[in-house]
């Protein structure tokens, strides 16, 4: 009797470890076999999404469209047209929307963003010579060049551009660390 006992602890023993052993087996092979898939497989070709009277497959690769339905109790897949002629024609509508705004800029708005251009030369106009009394000559001294308002508001934006120059020589001498140089009186 004790040996059947003994037979049987030992057959309940060796059940228990092999179902340890599947369990283990089933835990760790999906994981193998993932490492070890196709990476095709693991990157699908096709994608299905349900749309109102079947599927649309799409070609992850050629970006193809399909539409699948079921039809005579079988999937029936067909090509989604493309409106191709539609996209060329608009895409050729806008080139020359582009190529008229650019001719338009030419003579009007200057491209900010572009290369800087040379201004044009124009010849100078050449005017017959005519019997008119010669030019009064510039005085010598540069008096006389305006007003005396005008140059009144020249000096006062000549001391504004002095004193706006100062300041930032000034800030320049600060962020260097020297002390900036005293600042004469204008007259």
């Amino acid at each position: 009797m004790v040996r059947v006992l003994r037979q049987t602890v030992v057959a309940a023993f060796v059940a228990a470890l092999a179902v340890m052993a599947l369990l283990a087996f089933s835990y760790v092979m999906p994981a193998a076999v993932a490492q070890t898939a196709d990476p095709v497989a693991a990157d699908p070709r096709f994608t299905l999404q349900p749309v109102n009277g079947g599927m649309l497959k799409l070609d992850t690769r050629s970006g193809a469209l399909s539409f699948c339905s079921m039809k005579s109790g079988a999937w029936v897949c067909e090509a989604v047209p493309e409106d191709r002629a539609a996209l060329e024609g608009e895409i050729a509508r806008l080139n020359a929307r582009i190529a008229e705004l650019e001719k338009g800029r030419a003579g009007g708005v200057p491209d900010i963003m572009g290369a800087p251009v040379p201004p044009q030369m124009s010849p100078p106009a050449v005017s017959p010579p005519a019997a008119s009394p010669p030019a009064a000559a510039p005085p010598a001294d540069g008096e006389g060049s305006g007003t005396a308002e005008a140059q009144k508001r020249l000096d006062q934006a000549m001391d504004m551009a002095e004193h706006a120059f100062r300041r930032f020589f000034d800030m320049v001498e600060r962020l260097r660390g020297r002390e900036p140089a005293p600042q004469e009186q204008s007259l």
